[in-house]
C-alpha cells in the first residue's frame, strides 16, 4: 500500500482527491439539498414526506416579494456605508503606525482589540451605550443642545438613528480588520522606491500618491472583498440592538431570511431566497477577485518594467 501511494502519479492525485472530497462534503451536498428544498412546497409545520414538487414558484414568489428587495437594499446600504468608513479609518490608522516609533506595539494592540470582542458582547455593550439616558447622549448633549436638537437621541427607536447605530457599531468592531490588512500592505512597501523618490526631490504627497497608493491597490481590493463578504451577512447587531425595528427599518437580508424560516416556517421559500442571494453575492465576489488579479498583474508589470 505504501509503495503504491508513493508512486508519483498516485501521490499527485492525493491533494486533488482531498480537496474534491472536502468540497463534496462541505459545499456540494448542502448546496444540492438547498436547491432541492427550494423546488418543493414545504413548511416545517408539516412532515417532510408530505412536501410536494412546486417548481420555480418559490423563486417567483421571492422575486415578487417587496420586503425581500427592501431588505436587500438596506443590506447594501449598511454594508456600503460601514465598509467605506472602515476602509478610510483603517487606512488612516495604518498610516499612523506603520513606521517604527516608541509605543508602536501598544497602539497596534489597542487598535486590534475590537476585532477580538465576541459580537454578542459588542452588541450588548452598544445597547447600553445607545439607551436614551446612556453615555453617548451624555457626551453629545453639549453639541445637540447648542444645535437645538433634543439631547436624548432615541438611537434604537428612531428609524434613521437605529440604522446609524448599527453602522457605527459595525465600524467600531471591524475597522480593526481593515487596519490589519492595510498595516500589512504598508509594511511590505519597498523602501528602495521611497528612498529613490526622495533623492529625486519628490514630496511626501507625491511619494504617497504615485508610489505608495498604486502599490497598496491589491491590499485595498482585498480589504473591500473580505469586509463586503462579511458586511453583507450582517445579522448579530441587528438582532441584539433593534431586532429589525423600529418596524423593518433595520431588517437586513440575513434577518429577513431568519424570520421567513424560523418564525414563519417557510423553509422552501427561505431556500429559494438563499439560492438567489448566493448567485447574487457570488457574482460580486468573483468580480472583486477579478479586480484583485488585475491589480496584482498591473503591479507586477510595473515592477518588471
Amino acid at each position: 500500500m505504501a509503495t503504491w501511494l508513493g508512486q508519483e502519479r498516485v501521490f499527485r492525485l492525493i491533494p486533488f482527491i482531498m480537496v474534491e472530497g472536502t468540497f463534496l462534503l462541505l459545499l456540494a451536498v448542502p448546496f444540492i439539498l438547498t436547491i432541492y428544498i427550494s423546488l418543493l412546497k414545504w413548511r416545517a409545520s408539516r412532515p417532510f414526506e408530505r412536501a410536494y414538487f412546486h417548481g420555480l414558484l418559490n423563486y417567483v414568489r421571492v422575486l415578487g416579494d417587496e420586503d425581500f428587495w427592501w431588505a436587500l437594499g438596506r443590506t447594501f446600504y449598511f454594508a456600503g456605508t460601514a465598509v467605506l468608513l472602515e476602509l478610510i479609518l483603517g487606512f488612516l490608522l495604518a498610516m499612523l503606525v506603520y513606521k517604527q516609533f516608541r509605543g508602536r506595539r501598544f497602539y497596534i494592540t489597542i487598535f486590534l482589540i475590537p476585532m477580538m470582542v465576541v459580537p454578542v458582547v459588542a452588541g450588548y455593550n452598544f445597547s447600553m451605550i445607545y439607551i436614551d439616558s446612556g453615555p453617548l447622549n451624555q457626551i453629545l448633549s453639549p453639541i445637540t443642545e447648542a444645535l437645538g436638537i433634543n439631547p436624548r437621541i432615541r438611537w434604537l427607536s428612531n428609524p434613521i438613528a437605529a440604522q446609524w447605530a448599527i453602522i457605527l457599531a459595525d465600524v467600531w468592531q471591524w475597522t480593526s480588520l481593515t487596519f490589519l490588512i492595510f498595516l500589512s500592505g504598508f509594511t511590505a512597501l519597498p523602501q528602495q522606491l521611497t528612498n529613490a523618490a526622495r533623492v529625486l526631490g519628490a514630496s511626501r504627497w507625491q511619494i504617497f500618491w504615485r508610489i505608495h497608493l498604486p502599490l497598496l491597490k491589491p491590499a485595498i481590493v482585498i480589504a473591500v472583498i473580505i469586509r463586503s463578504m462579511e458586511a453583507l451577512k450582517l445579522f448579530d447587531l441587528t438582532v441584539l440592538l433593534t431586532f429589525g425595528g423600529p418596524g423593518t427599518s433595520t431588517e437586513t437580508i440575513a434577518f429577513y431570511l431568519w424570520r421567513q424560516v424560523w418564525q414563519f416556517n417557510k423553509y422552501s421559500f427561505g431556500a429559494a431566497a438563499s439560492v438567489l442571494l448566493l448567485f447574487m453575492f457570488a457574482g460580486l465576489i468573483f468580480y472583486g477577485i477579478h479586480l484583485l488579479i488585475r491589480e496584482r498583474a498591473i503591479v507586477q508589470e510595473e515592477h518588471i518594467g
